[in-house]
């Protein structure tokens, strides 16, 4: 029957047994101490004859086993309802973790104390508000894709139809409309892969460092812009300084292709791209400048966040995923660097900066 019972299962109930044990033995080895110590003392006082020291010793004895038994019973009780208040928080936490595994989202555990329980219950609450905002971006990754799926998807399905049911014919127009709505769906799954992407890059610690020359990395993910510059009549124009450096080379060039991505969809205007690096105080500082809309003060720290985008009213196919920046923000602090833009007279400049080691 105990052991069926949750009570003598729990920490509370073993606690309690182990205080106890502990405080018996020490109140046990105290009164026998005290009860030696005192038959000694008496015996050896004189005029006191045996049958008056056999009933000291035995009164003392009893009063002994007395004291001894409500002691313990008094520390027991003691222990117990200062120990269930003490893991009251631990039983929250469990029931909180029994809530999360569920599927529900359970609400923070609170808990003021500094020690090391409320040590345990901050990085608890912390990943609680982690899985929240994941959870958040998950359902907002899923709501917008859904939504933009949809168009190409009965746009596809409308015109093949019409076409099998001979109300349209399947005219250059209109071929050309059914390509324009394929393209759109391969960005859509081409965006899912970049999430994939980013999520691997989270689990990376690029670690394959080589030391090379930094300005070769961005000319050579200029020179794979070049084209697509030349086609969108953007000019651009490369001011890099030789620096050898030690860095992982797939994840910088990474970063400068999504910056040059980022500067191909957003430029405007006539000003070329400005593409600048230098060496600066044991660092390196590269920045991708572009012409077009101010981005405000506000939001310019939120653009290396997952699915961001300043200008709400642009569709994904004319304003991205909003998964480069947040790509390029990763592999920066993986190198221990950082990140950011200035935005000023209709310029915009996202710059990296990376610690120069040989």
């Amino acid at each position: 029957m105990f052991r069926k019972n949750p009570f003598f299962k729990g920490l509370l109930f073993r606690l309690t047994l182990l205080n106890m044990l502990i405080i018996s033995v020490a109140i046990i080895l105290s009164s026998f101490a005290i009860y030696q110590t005192a038959c000694f003392l008496v015996e050896s006082i004189s005029g006191v004859d045996s049958s008056t020291q056999s009933r000291f010793e035995a009164l003392l004895f009893e009063y002994l086993v007395i004291f001894t038994i409500v002691a313990i019973l008094i520390a027991g009780i003691l222990h117990f309802y200062l120990t269930r208040n003490l893991i009251r928080p631990i039983r929250q936490l469990i029931q909180s973790t029994k809530e999360l595994k569920s599927g529900q989202n359970p609400s923070l555990v609170q808990y003021d104390s500094n020690n090391e329980v409320g040590e345990l219950i901050e990085h608890y609450n912390g990943l609680i508000d982690q899985l929240k905002q994941q959870d958040e971006v998950r359902n907002k990754m899923i709501a917008d894709l859904s939504h933009e799926l949809r168009t190409p998807v009965s746009n596809l399905n409308g015109y093949l139809y019409a076409m099998k049911s001979r109300v349209i014919e399947a005219s250059e127009e209109t071929l050309q409309a059914l390509h324009l709505e394929s393209q759109r769906l391969k960005q859509l799954i081409e965006q899912v892969d970049q999430l994939k992407e980013l999520d691997y890059i989270s689990a990376q610690q690029f670690i394959n460092h080589t030391v090379q020359d930094v300005s070769d990395v961005i000319k050579q993910s200029v020179s794979v812009f070049e084209w697509s510059f030349s086609q969108a009549s953007i000019p651009v124009q490369v001011d890099v300084e030789a620096c050898m450096a030690k860095f992982n080379q797939e994840g910088i060039q990474q970063v400068i292709n999504n910056l040059l991505d980022n500067a191909l969809r957003y430029h405007e205007g006539d000003q070329p791209v400005l593409v600048r690096g230098y060496k600066n105080d044991g660092n390196y500082y590269a920045s991708v400048t572009t012409s077009g809309k101010p981005i405000p003060t506000d939001e310019q720290d939120k653009i290396f966040e997952r699915f961001y985008r300043v200008d709400h009213s642009r569709s994904r196919e004319s304003g991205g995923s909003g998964l480069g920046l947040s790509i390029a923000k990763e592999i920066i602090e993986k190198h221990d660097g950082t990140i950011g833009v200035k935005s000023y007279n209709h310029s915009n400049e996202f710059w990296f900066v990376i610690p120069i080691r040989s």
